[in-house]
């Protein structure tokens, strides 16, 4: 489903304030997977989703995406293969329109918009069905304004907005680091029952270890630009927090000492 080949992205190339943000990552998600990249700051977990989404052109390497080849395409050219919830929950949806609105305008992505053949009796139905499984009341407001809502409403309407047209690539984007831990919990379990329901291929990036561990059939870990670390099924489940901190003092030490 998803094809990465030898990225690399060097920021600021040929200036003494050059960073290698990419340095060869190869990654292949199968159709279904659930995958969740952590990693410190500057572990170009990031630069990678970008890359993927179209947000960040590669220097080098390749890019497919349900056998297409996106490595040349710019965002909104991916729009009919890949969706996005942004860690801000202010950024999945427009505040100043309702949230049927903004729903209508999720199920036209990839589209012209055209949101009069959008709103009908069937699709609201859809809508309120859809915000149904957050418990968060959202199905009783479809005609409230989106920038009245809290940051997990506001958050929970951007999940179920990118999952509206069963995309082929789901992107997290640390989309539940801004929440209350509550919140946050209902949305991740949101999450995971669109994914197993309608059999996304999603990728999340995430400081949180529990979450690695917790949500997910694989975990990869970056550092300096690379994949250092990767962990699938049991291998995955059975993983602590304490192994996974280990795990990331021992590839730093090695990489130090390279």
């Amino acid at each position: 489903m998803l094809t990465a080949t030898g990225l690399r992205k060097t920021f600021n190339a040929g200036t003494t304030n050059a960073r290698i943000a990419l340095d060869g990552v190869s990654l292949s998600l199968d159709e279904g997977d659930f995958a969740v990249i952590i990693g410190g700051n500057g572990a170009g977990k990031s630069t990678f989703l970008n890359s993927v989404a179209g947000e960040v052109t590669v220097d080098e390497g390749t890019l497919a995406i349900a056998g297409r080849d996106v490595t040349a395409l710019p965002t909104h050219r991916r729009a009919g293969l890949v969706s996005r919830v942004f860690q801000d929950p202010l950024a999945g949806s427009a505040g100043p329109m309702t949230i049927e609105e903004n729903m209508a305008l999720a199920s036209r992505r990839g589209l012209p918009s055209r949101l009069r053949f959008a709103l009908g009796g069937k699709r609201r139905e859809t809508y309120r069905q859809m915000l149904r499984v957050f418990g968060l009341g959202l199905e009783n407001r479809l005609t409230h304004k989106v920038e009245l809502l809290s940051g997990g409403q506001r958050q929970s309407l951007a999940l179920a907005m990118a999952i509206l047209t069963t995309p082929k690539l789901l992107l997290l984007d640390e989309h539940c680091a801004a929440l209350d831990p509550k919140t946050a919990e209902t949305v991740m379990q949101a999450t995971l029952a669109a994914v197993e329901n309608q059999r996304l291929t999603a990728l999340m990036v995430t400081h949180n270890m529990q979450h690695a561990i917790d949500y997910g059939n694989r975990l990869v870990m970056m550092m300096d630009g690379r994949v250092v670390f990767e962990a699938r099924g049991d291998d995955k489940k059975n993983l602590t927090i304490e192994q996974l901190v280990e795990r990331f003092h021992l590839v730093d030490d090695k990489m130090l000492l390279a």
